[in-house]
């Protein structure tokens, strides 16, 4: 008998140090091609679950 499991834990760390005037963020590019990459992956593993 097959067991499904509907529960997903995510968890965070938040950094409240303030961030100093040096420093220069991550290009927004970069950040949206991996949040892409990401997206794509959580879609194929649910048209590969919907596909059995």
């Amino acid at each position: 008998m097959p067991v499904q499991i509907n529960e997903v834990i995510i968890r965070t760390i938040v950094d409240t140090a303030p961030v100093s005037q040096g420093s220069q963020p991550a290009p927004a590019a970069t950040n949206n091609s991996l949040e892409y990459e990401a997206i794509e992956k959580i879609l194929e593993i649910i048209k590969e679950k919907n596909e059995r």
